[in-house]
């Protein structure tokens, strides 16, 4: 297990996802918001118990990956990746965040080096979608390379981020990320 250390001076451990840890990510869920929920799952979800749910718990540390963040024995964030069937050099990237622990540049950290990680693994770029209105992750994403692309769809945002090289260590200001299309 490593350790995380925050600018805040909040420290944690970090390790992969184990199938065990069901209860700790059931526990994790009932302390999101619904908004936190709907971020994530670009849907509201009424419990964990879903049958898709499960499969938040099937990593095999190759093709599936999951870093998760404890604070105090229980989980508090987790930044995942799963290669792409059909093209194994992409992976789709999701990351949550407890509500209280967000803000703090944990997303940012987790994010680094879950793709540092897929680097090591032969991975060349994430994919994720977004809604369209998560600044936060598009911040997130923006930071892992200059060259990520970003494209509206419908509500949402589909991103491309190449994994070329460690991130630089700043974060861009947000009066670079696009602005989100006007509403009709």
């Amino acid at each position: 297990m490593a350790s995380l250390h925050l600018a805040d001076g909040s420290s944690l451990q970090l390790r992969p996802l184990e199938p065990d840890d069901g209860e700790l990510l059931v526990r994790l869920f009932f302390r999101l918001s619904a908004e936190t929920v709907y971020r994530r799952f670009l849907s509201p979800i009424p419990d964990p118990y879903r049958p898709e749910m499960r499969r938040l718990l099937e990593v095999d540390h190759r093709r599936r990956e999951a870093l998760a963040a404890l604070s105090e024995g229980e989980v508090v964030a987790v930044a995942r990746y799963a290669r792409d069937a059909a093209d194994p050099d992409v992976a789709e990237i999701a990351i949550v965040v407890e509500d209280g622990w967000q803000g703090r540049g944990l997303g940012r950290l987790l994010t680094r080096r879950l793709a540092a990680l897929a680097r090591r693994r032969g991975i060349a770029a994430f994919h994720a979608t977004m809604l369209g209105d998560n600044r936060p992750a598009l911040r997130l994403l923006r930071g892992l390379s200059e060259a990520a692309r970003f494209r509206w769809s419908t509500g949402e945002i589909e991103a491309e981020v190449p994994l070329t090289r460690e991130p630089a260590d700043t974060s861009r200001p947000r009066s670079e990320i696009p602005p989100a299309p006007a509403p009709r």
